[in-house]
């Protein structure tokens, strides 16, 4: 089981700030965000345990995933 913490402007999207699924790997996380589409999901910056994570990550029971807008500015 992976638990998922959402901040910033993708949390108000979602509708939730942390929910819980077991699934195995980030192909398979990005398709059960709430209320985000995959392209949406494709786009925020991902931490597991704290740390950058590349796409081809595999989680394992127990992960902590954070997923977060990218900043933007101008």
């Amino acid at each position: 089981m992976v638990r998922v913490k959402i901040f910033g402007t993708a949390r108000l999207k979602a509708g939730v700030g942390t929910f819980e699924r077991d699934v195995k790997n980030v192909d398979e996380l990005l398709d059960v965000i709430p209320n985000l589409t995959r392209k949406e999901a494709k786009d925020l910056v991902l931490l597991v345990n704290g740390k950058p994570a590349g796409r081809r990550y595999r989680f394992r029971d127990g992960d902590e995933v954070v997923l977060l807008a990218p900043a933007g500015g101008g």
